[in-house]
C-alpha cells in the first residue's frame, strides 16, 4: 500500500527478524508497543497493534512453522504522518484460504480469535500468498 512513486523515507522504517520462539512475542510485541507511541498513535491503538502483532507472530509460528523454534520471522513497521504499515514474513508453510477461520462469537472454543482480533482492530489486512515459499501479511492501522 505504500506508494511506489515516491522514495521510501528510511528513517520511518523499522525491520528486526525474530526466530519463531515463543519467548520472543512478548518482547517483539512490548517494542513495537513502544515505537508505536512514540510515532504519535494514542495508548489505544498502540495497545491494539500490540495485540494485533503478537497473535499474527503465534499465527506464523503454529501455522507456517508448525511450532518449530528456529525459523525466521522478518517483521516491518513503516510509519507515516497517519498511519503504520506492518508487514510480517514467513518461509513457511502457505496458509489455504479455506483453513482461514475467523472466530465466531456464538463458539466457546478460542479457535480463530487472532485473525478475529486482526479484522477487528486493524484498518486493513491482507495475507499475500504470492511468494514462492511462504506468506506475508500486510496490516495498516491509520492514526
Amino acid at each position: 500500500m505504500s506508494n511506489q512513486n515516491k522514495p521510501t523515507d528510511y528513517s520511518k522504517v523499522v525491520r528486526i527478524q525474530i526466530p519463531s520462539n515463543p519467548r520472543f512475542v512478548s518482547h517483539t510485541r512490548n517494542y513495537f508497543f513502544n515505537l508505536c507511541l512514540e510515532h504519535g498513535f494514542s495508548l489505544f491503538d498502540s495497545m491494539d497493534l500490540k495485540l494485533v502483532i503478537g497473535e499474527a507472530i503465534v499465527n506464523i509460528i503454529r501455522h507456517a512453522y508448525s511450532n518449530q523454534p528456529n525459523k525466521p520471522i522478518f517483521i516491518e513497521m513503516q510509519f507515516d504522518k497517519d498511519r503504520v504499515e506492518i508487514k510480517l514474513r514467513d518461509y513457511g508453510k502457505k496458509v489455504e484460504p479455506k483453513d482461514l477461520r475467523s472466530f465466531d462469537l456464538s463458539d466457546y472454543r478460542e479457535h480463530g480469535i487472532g485473525l478475529f482480533m486482526i479484522r477487528e482492530l486493524t484498518d486493513y489486512y491482507f495475507l499475500d500468498q504470492s511468494f514462492e515459499v511462504g506468506n506475508q501479511m500486510v496490516l495498516i492501522k491509520r492514526k
